[in-house]
């Protein structure tokens, strides 16, 4: 593979991303319409699993792809998905116990914890740069969603840092591990392994709950962050085939922005002073470590002579 060709797959996942970042926001502003419907935060994960299940079955058949993995990958790709899944579960419980505002905010140190996992596997330090890019990018984010008069639960803090360490632990797993696997395949076994992790735990705790309105119209809100969960899933992993664990994991910072943007647009919150500078931090970080990136890569793969 030539060099240019890899610069410009890693730009494209860098883009996917950005892609994720935004579908996960439409899935995050949908989730409080699910709720309002009378569907428990555990059926909503249980559902979105179900769904990327058969998103992910549908995209195979179109693709043409066999859902088998090189010998070694498959283990890989099950225990990330029962990762990903407790990260899932363990950020909804969060909100039961503390501020959503808080609790993503902890989530919000996986980029730094995936960029300190791909450190230590390398052996290496973090750069200046690169650690001050993720500590502004941090920064942003808690001014953007406000940390005045929080209630610092334990078990809410708990839940919270076990899903932000769940999460970069998946997103480096599979960095590390199947980045040379087809990311739909990959994508296909976690959805199974999450199924599986999100059904036992619903089970022991009887709390699947779905909506007790009739009709379809309570269903909807379901539907739809499903099926943007799905995508940004999706999107993701793929994301992290090309572009690597630590840069998607620090333009996935972008995903409180849009969130941000879109609840002032759907759900009526308004759009602060503070959030704005939150979210302009957040993206100038992002917009620096992509430029610092771009350019280490173009020294590596300067021609010699």
């Amino acid at each position: 593979m030539s060099s240019d060709h890899t610069a410009q797959k890693t730009r494209f996942g860098i883009i996917i991303a950005a892609a994720a970042g935004l579908m996960l926001a439409v899935n995050d502003v949908s989730v409080p319409f699910a709720y309002k419907s009378g569907f428990s935060p555990p059926t909503v994960v249980l559902a979105r699993f179900g769904f990327l299940f058969l998103t992910v079955v549908l995209l195979m058949v179109v693709l043409r792809l066999k859902p088998r993995l090189a010998p070694g990958h498959t283990g890989h790709a099950l225990g990330s998905g029962a990762i990903t899944a407790v990260a899932t579960l363990g950020l909804l419980g969060s909100f039961a116990f503390i501020p959503v505002s808080l609790g993503v905010v902890i989530l919000y140190t996986f980029p730094m914890l995936t960029t300190l996992f791909e450190c230590l596997h390398a052996r290496r330090f973090p750069g200046a740069v690169e650690l001050l890019c993720l500590i502004t990018a941090f920064a942003g984010v808690g001014i953007a969603v406000g940390l005045n008069d929080v209630a610092l639960d334990p078990t809410g803090i708990f839940l919270a840092g076990l899903a932000a360490f769940c999460y970069a632990v998946s997103i480096f797993w599979n960095g590390i591990a199947l980045r040379a696997a087809d990311s739909t395949v990959v994508s296909f076994h976690m959805a199974i392994s999450g199924i599986v992790t999100v059904a036992l735990f619903v089970l022991a705790t009887g709390s699947f709950v779905l909506t007790p309105e009739p009709g379809l119209a309570p269903w909807l809100p379901l539907v739809v962050t499903c099926f943007f969960f799905s995508v940004s899933f999706v999107l993701m992993f793929r994301a992290v085939s090309l572009a690597g664990a630590a840069p998607t994991a620090m333009v996935l910072n972008l995903e409180p922005v849009f969130v941000i943007v879109l609840a002032a647009a759907f759900l009526s919150e308004g759009l602060t002073l503070a959030r704005v500078v939150g979210g302009t931090l957040v993206i100038g970080a992002v917009i620096v470590s992509e430029i610092i990136r771009a350019r280490k890569e173009a020294v590596v793969i300067e021609p010699i002579g």
